[in-house]
C-alpha cells in the first residue's frame, strides 16, 4: 500500500537533505521543499502529503506565514503540522500555529518519528 508523502519545509539544506535520508531510511516517501512558497506551490498543483515538517525561520516566505495561509485554504488546512525550529516561542506562540507539536533544534528524532507514524498510519 502506498502511503501519502512527508512534506519537509526547511531551506537548510543540510537539515533538509539529513531528514528526508532518515526518513527514507525508515521507509516513509518523502517530498521537500526549501521555503514556504515553494510549498504552497506544490500542495497547490496537488501535492497531498500525510504530514508536514515545517521549519519557521526560512526567506522567501517563513513558516509563519506559510501556515497562515495553509490555515486559510479549505483544501489545505487539514493537512497536520510538526514544527521544527531553531528559536524558542512561547507555549501561546507555538499554539497559535495550531501544530501538532513544536520540536526545537537540534531535533529530538525520537519524538519526530513517534509523530510521523501516527500520522502515516492513520
Amino acid at each position: 500500500m502506498m502511503t501519502k508523502p512527508i512534506l519537509i519545509v526547511e531551506d537548510e539544506i543540510d537539515i533538509r537533505e539529513t531528514l528526508m535520508s532518515f526518513l527514507e531510511l525508515k521507509g516513509y516517501t518523502v517530498t521537500t521543499a526549501s521555503n514556504g512558497r515553494e510549498a504552497l506551490k506544490r500542495l497547490e498543483e496537488g501535492l497531498e502529503p500525510c504530514l508536514i515538517l515545517l521549519d519557521l525561520m526560512m526567506p522567501t516566505m517563513d513558516g509563519w506565514e506559510f501556515r497562515t495561509r495553509q490555515l486559510a485554504d479549505p483544501d489545505l488546512a487539514d493537512i497536520p503540522v510538526l514544527v521544527l525550529t531553531g528559536a524558542h516561542y512561547t507555549s501561546e506562540e507555538a499554539a497559535s500555529l495550531q501544530a501538532l507539536d513544536v520540536l526545537s533544534k537540534p531535533i529530538d528524532i525520537g519524538r519526530m518519528l513517534d509523530h510521523v507514524a501516527g500520522h502515516v498510519s492513520s
